[in-house]
């Protein structure tokens, strides 16, 4: 089964409403590897249907990764590695220290750390506070699109917009209808009888 251009698009904007349960049901209905974030799954059931192929999936270098049973202090020259970085208090309560007390996590700092170990250059803590910083303080003045792969938030942000004075619940009534629109899309287009 491939899809033509205008399909994948449709395909596309449908998957994003789906769960990662479904989606890694998607992949493993067409033996599609079921490892990865939600945008990578998506990602891959797209390039299956459109080309046929399964993505390889990729590693992160070995040099990006810590050590078994190696302490990594939490220091400024430390390297933020693969398995001894921790988005715990401990962790925040240090970034803290060396950023001010307006660091939170978020998702462009956690990308940009992942993308550097994808690249086999781990940065070091003091590396990571700058680059946060320096983009905290970018989004101040112009604030960042959310992922299409927020779906919900995305769905919410437009419902706020378009209905104000609505309540969550309402909110959530409607996020639930538009959500199974978009399954029952996913499941039509690819001849299935349910995710």
């Amino acid at each position: 089964m491939f899809l033509d251009i205008d399909q994948q698009n449709k395909l596309f904007a449908d998957l994003l409403y789906l769960n990662m349960s479904e989606l890694k049901k998607l992949c493993l209905y067409f033996a599609i590897p079921a490892q990865g974030e939600k945008i990578q799954l998506i990602e891959k059931i797209q390039l299956f249907l459109s080309t046929g192929k399964v993505a390889v999936v990729q590693e992160i270098p070995a040099i990006s990764k810590a050590r078994p049973n190696f302490f990594y202090p939490l220091a400024p020259e430390t390297l933020m590695l693969k398995g001894s970085f921790k988005n715990d208090l401990k962790t925040r309560m240090f970034l803290k220290s060396l950023i001010g007390n307006h660091f939170h996590y978020t998702a462009y700092g956690i990308d940009w750390i992942k993308d550097l170990w994808m690249q086999g250059t781990p940065p070091t803590y003091r590396q990571f506070a700058v680059y946060w910083q320096s983009e905290y303080e970018a989004r101040q003045v112009t604030k960042a699109a959310m992922k299409p792969e927020w779906a919900y938030l995305n769905f919410l942000d437009r419902y706020k917009k378009q209905y104000p004075t609505a309540l969550k619940s309402q909110a959530i009534i409607a996020w639930k209808a538009e959500r199974k629109k978009h399954v029952d899309e996913v499941v039509k287009m690819l001849n299935l009888n349910k995710i």
